[in-house]
């Protein structure tokens, strides 16, 4: 997802582009079995693989007029997909037992996308293949489907999943921007943004340019395009590396944390003490699902402090899990790459693997925003 300047229990699942390595199929993963301790997973994943979007391309770009019929531009393509149609497939194998039973109903899970059409087809995709209706939910032999119902929340009002977009965090993006070491830092790159700036038309004055470029010219060769031979000189390290560097400056203040992924993180935990404090409730809320974009993931990452730094790739998955341990609620963090058989175990920078929810909380106080931030009223 491009950042709009002026109006970001985990699972993540990532294809480092930096590497370009060859992603394992997602069915053979190793021990993929939830904990018997589990009581409830939030799972944030980025839309599948796609086409390119029109706020993507450049002046000189030779397919600026492609249309890519008959998906679109910044649409999911076939192999989009069968990506998010997968991580169904997977949460259905690592939930089905210990947590989400065979049964779904409404209660069960609470969906979520942002305001993108390639963000709400792979959540349909996901929920198609997770809850797949089975005996008395059977309504139509010929189709192994039942509809799953979701929720999203316009782009200018979605604090939870598009805080980026804030006013608030709009201004003190730029304001941030101008400072002296930033300035030095584009400066350290000054000939490379000139030479991109020559051969695509655009005004390359900050990481944000490059990082915006990166999806056009990505999405460009994954659509099977011949790229320009300008290319060669910046494709893809170069550009992959400078991309990088905007998730930083994306987070590069406590207060920016807080507005791109704060208001997420604040409703993860009290979601979560909602459902200690419901614990023996039947029939009730055991998954939250989020499709969501790769900022989302990298900006997370970031807030949790166990960011490697890398580009998420399509599909990429974080899960916050919640469990129940010697009568101890916290969270146990996962994180799938595709690049290895068994998920990781993540481990935050000042707690143990199992995380109690009360120290995890005190950890990442100051990323939590309280009822007197503002996203969207006074700057």
């Amino acid at each position: 997802m491009s950042l709009k300047i002026g109006s970001v229990l985990v699972i993540v699942t990532i294809l480092s582009p930096v590497c370009h390595a060859v992603a394992l199929n997602p069915f053979t993963w190793g021990k993929n079995e939830a904990d018997d301790t589990i009581i409830m997973a939030h799972v944030i994943f980025r839309h599948g693989n796609r086409t390119p979007q029109t706020s993507e391309l450049y002046p000189l770009d030779p397919y600026l007029n492609y249309t890519y019929f008959p998906f679109g531009n910044g649409q999911l393509t076939n192999a989009g997909k069968k990506r998010e149609y997968s991580i169904g497939k997977a949460l259905r194998q690592r939930y089905s037992k210990k947590l989400l039973g065979n049964v779904y109903y409404p209660n069960l899970v609470e969906a979520s996308s942002t305001d993108y059409n390639r963000t709400k087809a792979s959540l349909l995709l996901v929920v198609a293949s997770l809850f797949a209706p089975e005996g008395i939910e059977t309504w139509n032999h010929f189709l192994n489907w039942q509809p799953v119902p979701y929720n999203y929340r316009p782009t200018n009002r979605d604090e939870v999943l598009i805080g980026i977009n804030c006013p608030k965090y709009v201004q003190l993006y730029e304001e941030h921007n101008q400072k002296p070491k930033l300035q030095a830092d584009f400066q350290q790159h000054k000939d490379t943004f000139e030479y991109i700036s020559k051969n695509t038309g655009l005004n390359v004055t900050s990481f944000y340019e490059v990082y915006n470029l990166y999806f056009g010219i990505s999405t460009e060769e994954e659509w099977g395009h011949k790229l320009p031979v300008w290319t060669k000189i910046v494709w893809p390290k170069t550009i992959i590396d400078l991309a990088i560097q905007e998730y930083f400056v994306q987070t590069g203040t406590t207060e920016l944390i807080k507005l791109a992924e704060g208001y997420h993180l604040k409703k993860i935990l009290e979601d979560t003490r909602r459902k200690i404090e419901n614990i023996n409730e039947t029939h009730g809320r055991k998954l939250y699902l989020y499709s969501a974009h790769e900022n989302n993931l990298a900006e997370m990452l970031i807030l949790l402090g166990v960011f490697d730094a890398h580009i998420p790739t399509y599909g990429s998955y974080l899960i916050f899990e919640v469990h129940k341990v010697n009568e101890e609620y916290g969270f146990k963090i996962y994180y799938q790459n595709y690049l290895s058989k068994d998920i990781q175990l993540l481990r935050l920078p000042a707690c143990e693997e199992f995380c109690p929810i009360d120290k995890f909380t005190n950890i990442l106080q100051e990323y939590i925003p309280s009822d007197k931030d503002s996203c969207y009223g006074e700057l």
